[in-house]
């Protein structure tokens, strides 16, 4: 995945005498942005001191394909050349400072703020760039921005309808399209068993032996049949080669009832789209949501673009051991295998076993596993009175072992998370979804839900 793209216009004294003297604050200042530079994509102006040089530097953004404006002020500068400069840049906007009491940083930032704020220009501001947890926040803008950018013109190829009776995994096109940008697609989940029946047989048996020699197990039996593997495996297949042709970005699949009774339950896609390799080798992971969930594919391709291309899983919260603050997540068939990944095995897929689903006339496993003790970041979009908000969760994966998936439902993947979201949570939450990607982004799910106007309820 490609760095974030950001202008970094950096601001200066317009009166000349005071310019000579802070100089070498300017050079200074400039010299420890490395680590920036390091993390990011730049374009940099020469030091602006003039609406001359703001017209310069704003021509050279709008030809560039930067995602976000950096307004670097190192010293003291006319608040107006910030307000220049946001006039003729529509992007993102970030206010850097430094907190030397020589430079002036801090008040020339205030001024420049303050005059935003006049003119209701949204922004962020960062004081101290040398504190490692405000050049934390500085990243993290960084990467919202560029996440913000790349949904606008995605699609999400959305194949059946609503799943089970889930309100909350339908979504309203109108307003998707005008808060992120990204169109919904409906599709019939019959392009799927049709184009599955086409596949060619050496493809579709090369896959099945790729799967079945990766996995920890597989355990046919009752309704899961080699024959009805075959069937998941064209699936997967199918709906990967129907994403590329129609140019999804992401999908979701309805599965229950229809695929799940009448042909087979899509686990062994939902595992495979999500992850970084097949038998192919290593690919792109591509979201792809159950039970027809349109929201939780945007929460979750939100995670995927924020994390730099990392797999991302739909879940359940099945429920909560209140006296240790863990919840029990799990799926109702499978989730990306890559949260199994060990020292000995990367891919995660000896961790997962193949076994008799709990539903599903039509044939096809579920693919348990236990997620490895790693930092998760959970997170969902929700809405209440139609306007959406976000719940954001910091969480701890716990070690189990794969007994003690039986406490719920053994034949389905699951994590066990230790957060700080208890009853109160409980009692706010807008779905019986969440999605989980590895590592911190609470940063930058602030950052994101900051630039679209979209509340963030963080249990962190």
């Amino acid at each position: 995945m490609n760095r974030p793209q950001v202008a970094l216009a950096t601001l200066i004294e317009t009166r000349e005498d005071f310019r000579r003297q802070r100089e070498p604050y300017v050079r200074e200042e400039l010299e420890a942005l490395g680590w920036l530079r390091e993390s990011a994509e730049v374009l940099e102006s020469e030091p602006i001191a003039s609406a001359s040089q703001v017209q310069a530097f704003a021509s050279k953004v709008r030809a560039s394909e930067a995602q976000a404006l950096i307004v670097h002020i190192p010293v003291w500068t006319d608040p107006v050349l910030t307000v220049k400069l946001s006039a003729i840049i529509d992007l993102p906007k970030l206010l850097l400072g430094n907190s030397r009491p020589e430079t002036s940083s801090t008040v020339g930032l205030l001024g420049a703020g303050g005059a935003l704020d006049q003119i209701g220009v949204p922004h962020h501001r960062v004081f101290d760039h040398r504190r490692s947890d405000e050049r934390r926040r500085v990243l993290a803008f960084g990467r919202a921005a560029a996440a913000a950018f790349r949904l606008k013109g995605q699609t999400l190829g959305l194949f059946g309808g609503r799943s089970l009776g889930i309100a909350t995994a339908s979504a309203d096109p109108a307003q998707w399209q005008q808060l992120f940008g990204v169109d919904i697609e409906p599709l019939d989940q019959q392009e799927i068993v049709g184009l599955a029946g086409t596949l060619p047989d050496g493809e579709v048996e090369r896959h099945v032996r790729w799967l079945t020699k990766r996995v920890g197990e597989v355990q046919f039996g009752e309704s899961f049949t080699p024959a009805g593997l075959e069937r998941q495996v064209r699936s997967y297949l199918a709906t990967c080669r129907l994403a590329t042709q129609r140019g999804f970005d992401f999908v979701g699949v309805k599965c229950q009832p229809e695929l799940s009774d009448g042909y087979a339950t899509q686990c062994v896609a939902h595992l495979l789209m999500n992850d970084q390799q097949d038998a192919d080798g290593e690919k792109p992971a591509v979201v792809h949501a159950c039970e027809a969930d349109a929201d939780g594919a945007l929460t979750m391709q939100i995670l995927h673009l924020l994390s730099g291309g990392l797999p991302t899983a739909l879940l359940d919260m099945r429920w909560l051991d209140t006296a240790n603050g863990v919840w029990t997540l799990a799926n109702c068939g499978a989730i990306p295998a890559a949260f199994a990944a060990t020292a000995k095995d990367g891919s995660g897929l000896s961790g997962v076993r193949m076994v008799p689903h709990v539903f599903g006339r039509g044939g096809g496993g579920a693919l348990p596993m236990v997620v490895g003790v790693q930092q998760v970041t959970l997170a969902r979009l929700c809405r209440r009175k139609r306007e959406y908000w976000m719940a954001v969760l910091s969480g701890q994966v716990e070690e189990r072992n794969a007994a003690e998936l039986a406490y719920t439902t053994a034949a389905f993947p699951q994590a066990f998370v230790k957060t700080k979201a208890g009853e109160d949570f409980l009692q706010v939450f807008g779905s019986n979804h969440i999605h989980m990607v590895s590592g911190d982004l609470v940063p930058e799910l602030k950052s994101f839900c900051s630039l679209k106007g979209i509340d963030c309820h963080l249990w962190d």
